[in-house]
């Protein structure tokens, strides 16, 4: 192999070698989001099913055919969301809100908005991206990124979220 060919081959490795460096790598932030909210609706789901199966040991329950029918959906949507490839995962569209905590975050801490009647909406964060809820602190005002991932068995809107971001 003479000197040009030699040069020419390095440049083609050269730009090759380049051009892999850029690439997305293969866990982009898409896919890295779509795995945060099947993981939090999944997370979502499971508080739910705790929730209502502490509904049917109550006494006087008198909605126990509705609140069953509810659960065995919410069995359901378990399975197949436990199931789910990512891919197939079609990201909901994001809301933008002002809001704030009242309590240091921990898995479902209630959102509550700037100007939020007694109807609602409600919003439960269930993940915040990066592991970052930590740094939400009680009582100030944020705008928030989230994604509603799945509705509360509730009378009025209520959903479980994901936080993507906060600012102040």
């Amino acid at each position: 192999m003479g000197v040009m060919e030699k040069i020419i081959l390095t440049l083609i490795l050269s730009v090759f070698v380049v051009a892999l460096g850029c690439t997305k790598p293969k866990g982009n932030y898409t896919e890295k989001l779509k795995e945060g909210c099947v993981e939090a609706t999944i997370t979502g789901i499971k508080l739910d099913i705790g929730r209502l199966e502490n509904y049917l040991v109550l006494p006087d329950l008198q909605n126990k055919a509705q609140v069953e029918a509810h659960l065995s959906k919410l069995y359901e949507d378990l399975k197949k969301y436990q199931n789910m490839r990512i891919e197939e995962y079609a990201l909901p569209q994001p809301l933008h809100i002002r809001g704030y905590i009242n309590e240091p975050y921990v898995v479902n801490t209630i959102i509550y908005l700037e100007k939020q009647s007694m109807s609602g909406p409600f919003y439960h964060a269930v993940k915040v991206m990066d592991d970052r809820g930590a740094e939400i602190k009680p009582k100030e005002i944020y705008e928030f990124t989230i994604y509603p991932l799945y509705r509360r068995y509730y009378p009025f809107e209520d959903w479980y979220v994901l936080i993507e971001s906060f600012e102040k």
